[in-house]
């Protein structure tokens, strides 16, 4: 087997997701950074964080009966294994992995679990849950996933840098340098990845369709989300006293 030889690895469902949850992420991320929680364009960080945490239900199904190495079996989590892949990358080259490497795929875990408490928070939030808890873990959550996310380049660069294999591709175009002992995927599920598009504008268009610019609301399955509540109470709480000079 030639050594450039490139073998399919990741299908189009996860290259899909993979590219979705992270510039959905870094939108979210550079609103809250960016925009007063006041503005109207704060909504589409609320709407950004449903959007993935709906993505990531897809990915979870997905990890249970996608392809090879979208398969969540096809993670290397033994913490073993992670400490000897580490070790090797300070010392020597790092053994090669077809599908997701250690430490590649404790940063996705890491990501997954991040990603549904910054959604399961953002909802307690905006539905009028005490927020004091809730924020300061969104927050936390939030800045785990950006050291992750930093942390996960940097392994790509490195990784690079050592094999000279253009790993950073493999999310474009699904391809690896083969190795002589593992097998590619046979099918790139083109049409699953077709399928994951459309549900992803069909939620996005339910997000859009129930959305009440008016107050900045959003009904949510029978929920109502208020993004400026603060705002709203805050108006509530200076006609108070107007009414009381009034009557004095």
């Amino acid at each position: 087997m030639k050594e450039n030889t490139k073998t399919t690895v990741y299908d189009w469902p996860t290259r899909i997701f993979h590219w979705l949850f992270a510039f959905l992420f870094l939108g979210a991320y550079l609103i809250v950074e960016t925009v007063d929680d006041k503005n109207p364009l704060f909504t589409l960080h609320m709407m950004a964080g449903l959007t993935i945490g709906f993505l990531l239900i897809l990915r979870i199904i997905w990890g249970f009966v996608g392809t090879t190495y979208a398969r969540f079996s096809s993670f290397k989590m033994n913490p073993g294994e992670l400490i000897r892949y580490l070790k090797e990358a300070v010392v020597t080259k790092t053994k090669r992995y077809l599908g997701h490497n250690p430490a590649s795929s404790y940063a996705a875990v890491i990501m997954f679990i991040c990603a549904a408490g910054l959604a399961i928070t953002g909802v307690i939030m905006t539905g009028g849950g005490e927020t004091d808890f809730y924020e300061e873990t969104h927050e936390l959550l939030a800045n785990i996933f950006l050291i992750t996310v930093v942390a996960h380049v940097g392994g790509i660069i490195f990784h690079h840098i050592k094999h000279r294999d253009s790993l950073w591709l493999s999310m474009f175009d699904g391809k690896k340098k083969s190795l002589p002992e593992k097998s590619g995927i046979t099918s790139s599920k083109r049409l699953a990845g077709i399928l994951f598009l459309i549900l992803t504008l069909m939620w996005t268009g339910y997000l859009y369709s129930n959305y009440d610019s008016t107050n900045q609301s959003l009904n949510f399955f029978g929920q109502e989300l208020v993004l400026g509540e603060e705002e709203h109470e805050s108006a509530h709480e200076g006609e108070a006293p107007e009414e009381e000079n009034d009557d004095d």
